[in-house]
């Protein structure tokens, strides 16, 4: 498995705070979600990243937010 070799990787969505109107800008929301201003999750551009990059959690998305991501990167790795 990809995650069992890769270890120190970890693959994310860069965000904006920009709001271009484009649907597979996904806008996060989250119950427990801290972020400054209205954050958007571009999920046209995935990337990997070595993990000691990665310092400090926001919080949670909502499940149903976390879908929308899933749907948006499910049609840009055209995966079923």
């Amino acid at each position: 498995m990809y995650l069992e070799q890769a270890d120190t990787l970890a693959i994310i969505v860069p965000c904006t705070t920009r709001d271009r109107g484009w649907p597979n800008h996904v806008r996060l929301v989250g119950k427990d979600l801290n972020l400054p201003s209205e954050t958007y999750a571009m999920t046209e551009q995935p990337r990997t990243v070595a993990r000691e990059r990665l310092f400090e959690s926001a919080g949670m998305i909502d499940v149903g937010v976390m879908r929308e991501v899933d749907m948006w990167l499910r049609d840009f790795f055209a995966l079923p």
